[in-house]
């Protein structure tokens, strides 16, 4: 039971106890939001059609988001959290959050290969952070789907 225990924080499948009156939180849930309404008009400019299935919405509001902050936030950050290396600082950013953004980016180049995917090293540090400060994967899980989510008004707004 004790080795579930050290799994589920490693993981950081463990509930944050201060996470939503943490205004450090609310104010990267806020400015990410308008910064994915934004960064979503340049990301289609010049598409005249633009639809979307179900699949695909629930696709990237949930289910992209759930898979992507275990490997990278839990899994990958967790495990290089843990070393000697991960734990030293670079600009008040844990290497392990640095690392493991590095990765997260690299693997949205690799099957979206534009300039913009270059763009997710940012929120990449922004969750990584907030795995960090609370130990848990449910902030920067609530942060990427949001993230996400906020992308899609911002598809169709510029369609108009």
């Amino acid at each position: 039971m004790a080795n579930d225990t050290n799994i589920r924080e490693d993981l950081g499948l463990v509930p944050p106890p201060r996470l939503f009156t943490d205004r450090k939180f609310i104010l990267a849930l806020v400015v990410g939001c308008g910064v994915s309404l934004l960064v979503a008009d340049w990301s289609v400019a010049g598409s005249a059609n633009l639809s979307l299935t179900s699949l695909q919405v629930f696709s990237l509001v949930l289910w992209y988001p759930v898979l992507e902050e275990l490997l990278f936030r839990g899994a990958i950050q967790g495990f290089l959290g843990s070393t000697a290396l991960g734990k030293r600082a670079l600009m008040g950013l844990s290497l392990a959050n640095v690392l493991t953004a590095i990765l997260f980016t690299a693997m949205h180049l690799f099957y979206r290969a534009d300039p913009l995917a270059w763009l997710v090293f940012f929120p990449g540090l922004v969750f990584g952070y907030f795995r960090d400060r609370h130990g848990a994967i449910l902030g920067p899980l609530i942060l990427h789907s949001a993230y996400n989510a906020c992308l899609i008004p911002g598809w169709f707004l510029l369609a108009f």
